[in-house]
């Protein structure tokens, strides 16, 4: 009975040498802009993000190897308006998009990759508004498919542990979203667990 949790056990582990974790930490903005004239308007915006993006290598080759990950982006972005009419609106998205990577080692301990994918997208808006005699308040959820791709680094510190840099275009549907456009550019550093 002994030896065969420990035959399963071992064979789990050499199983599982080809995994990584990634946790990220990112940032979007700030911006702001000034609109002069008869409407003068102050608008500004910050944002941040954490992403968790587990990785499994599916195949090696001489030029590196090719991974299936999933990547969870969870976000924010709170903008402020001050005008004739001041407006508040806060959202938070969920970018899950999963796909491939393919790292390049350089040296043992630095690698190089781009990914990419495509998946779904999910976002929750907040927005209050006051003006001359009058207030309004509302929330709305939004869905959307949604693709990424991107590049980064893994330096690695030990055996199990790197640091890693990234940045990432989660890009959606426009009007929604954790940005005005369709592009949410989000520019990540963490640590990735490898296994």
């Amino acid at each position: 009975m002994r030896i065969g949790f420990i035959l399963a056990f071992a064979a789990g582990t050499a199983l599982a040498q080809n995994s990584d974790l990634g946790m990220l930490i990112g940032i979007s903005g700030p911006s702001s802009q000034v609109v002069a004239g008869s409407q003068t308007r102050i608008t500004g915006s910050v944002g941040a993000s954490g992403q968790i993006n587990y990785a499994r290598q599916l195949k090696e080759y001489r030029a590196g190897r090719l991974y299936l990950e999933l990547p969870l982006l969870i976000g924010a972005r709170s903008i402020g308006s001050v005008g004739a009419v001041i407006t508040g609106f806060q959202q938070t998205g969920v970018y899950f998009t999963p796909g491939v990577r393919f790292n390049v080692t350089l040296d043992p301990r630095i690698s190089f990759y781009a990914a990419g994918g495509a998946g779904l997208a999910s976002f929750r808006d907040s927005r209050a508004t006051v003006g001359p005699g009058f207030v309004s308040a509302s929330v709305g959820w939004e869905s959307s498919l949604a693709a990424a791709f991107g590049g980064g680094l893994d330096f690695r510190l030990t055996r199990l542990i790197s640091l890693r840099a990234e940045a990432r275009d989660f890009v959606s549907r426009r009007g929604i979203g954790l940005t005005d456009g369709r592009h949410h550019a989000v520019y990540g550093f963490g640590m990735g667990f490898h296994w």
